[in-house]
């Protein structure tokens, strides 16, 4: 059993990101592509003379649109420029005291881009890590490749027992990285957790709170026109008046406009199936022993991502293997160069009517956070490396009774 549930996943991941790294349409002469490919993502270049970021902005078309692939950055002293048609110095000279080369300006860089461990370290220096030099071996976090977000949600399934909903807390992080090694470095990775604590008060069936955890991790691949898509896998563990673990693999694949806008598919699978041992009831509580499982979910999307503005909209609707309908809505908005805020909404409608007790079938989610963005880069920038999925969470990973 365990051969064959990870055999589908691996099959899943495999086949999402392979058929969309090739059959996706990449930026004529995009820096940024370039770069990721070369050096696995682009690195940000801080300096503590330079109150600035460069980072991505927005695209190139391939056909020799009017809008150019640029890297976005506020001006830069004129004592820290190297112009291009500066010949270097022979080998007895002293290296000059330059940070960037390339012809740079305010706005749109059109010269150079300049990647490496030298300039990316910056960065850590800006945000206070090892500023003034360590004296014990000190670990570099490249902290560009984070998103931390944190905030409050509500949410109830069939494991509230037609109950009271859950609200409370949640918090985590989101990671992503490119690999040059993969799809000649046009696939990504991502690594996430969220942890809930929510029924602080505890509910009609048991005074003990309710904690949960989310891991999430997989691959994918970003285009700027075309197919785009990935595969992850979820494991969620729900501590209540009982212990359960699930499994669910969860794909995605969609077709990029050049104008930002986007269609596609997502899809979340089963993969392990859990059981719980559950004492209900708070004076004289009754013994339960139940099997549950992950909902296999089948949905459309359409999303929006605004390169000027940095604001992404998603509206989707579909159904799950039960004849279950599940609609939704996601809005991420920046709030300065550091914060954003996240808000979205999942209802899945039970197939069974108001008659038939379908209050204790439907399940849905609502939750508002705000979402840290810790390095250099900031939520208006476009990344190839960002992660593509949201780290699981009571609005992708829906649970019933088998």
């Amino acid at each position: 059993m365990l051969f064959k549930h990870a055999l589908k996943i691996a099959t899943i991941t495999a086949f999402a990101t392979y058929f969309a790294s090739q059959y996706s349409v990449q930026a004529a002469e995009n820096p940024l592509r370039a770069s990721v490919a070369e050096d696995a993502t682009l690195m940000t270049i801080v300096g503590p003379k330079i109150d600035s970021v460069i980072s991505h902005a927005t695209y190139t078309l391939p056909d020799g649109d009017d809008t150019s692939s640029v890297l976005r950055a506020e001006e830069v002293p004129a004592e820290l420029i190297l112009p291009t048609n500066s010949s270097p110095g022979s080998s007895g000279d002293s290296a000059p005291n330059t940070l960037l080369s390339g012809d740079i300006v305010s706005g749109p860089i059109v010269g150079e881009i300049v990647i490496g461990n030298t300039f990316s370290s910056f960065c850590g220096g800006r945000l206070g890590i090892c500023a003034d030099g360590c004296l014990i071996p000190c670990p570099t976090i490249d902290w560009d490749r984070f998103t931390f977000f944190t905030g409050i949600n509500a949410f109830t399934g069939p494991l509230n027992r037609g109950g009271a909903a859950s609200f409370g807390f949640t918090e985590g992080f989101n990671l992503g990285k490119g690999f040059n090694c993969l799809g000649r470095g046009e696939v990504s990775a991502q690594f996430g957790l969220r942890g809930t604590q929510t029924n602080l008060s505890g509910s009609e069936t048991t005074t003990s709170d309710r904690k949960q955890l989310f891991l999430t991790t997989g691959l994918f691949h970003r285009a700027d026109w075309g197919l785009q898509g990935g595969a992850v896998v979820d494991y969620m563990h729900d501590d209540w008046n009982y212990n359960l673990d699930l499994l669910q693999v969860r794909t995605e694949i969609s077709w990029k406009f050049p104008d930002a806008h986007e269609i596609g598919f997502w899809m979340a699978l089963d993969a392990d199936h859990g059981d719980s041992h559950t004492s209900v009831g708070k004076t004289n509580p009754s013994i339960v022993d139940e099997s549950w499982y992950s909902v296999d979910v089948y949905t459309f999307f359409i999303r929006n991502t605004n390169p000027e503005t940095g604001v992404m909209t998603r509206l989707m609707g579909g159904f799950t293997g039960n004849k279950d309908g599940i609609l939704g809505v996601q809005l991420r908005a920046p709030i300065n160069e550091n914060w954003a805020l996240d808000a979205n909404a999942t209802y899945l409608i039970p197939e069974e009517g108001s008659a038939n007790d379908g209050y204790r079938e439907e399940s849905w989610n609502v939750g508002f956070n705000l979402v840290l963005y810790p390095g250099c880069k900031t939520p208006y920038d476009l990344d190839y490396n960002s992660p593509l999925f949201d780290v699981g969470s009571n609005g992708n990973f829906f649970v019933d009774r088998r």
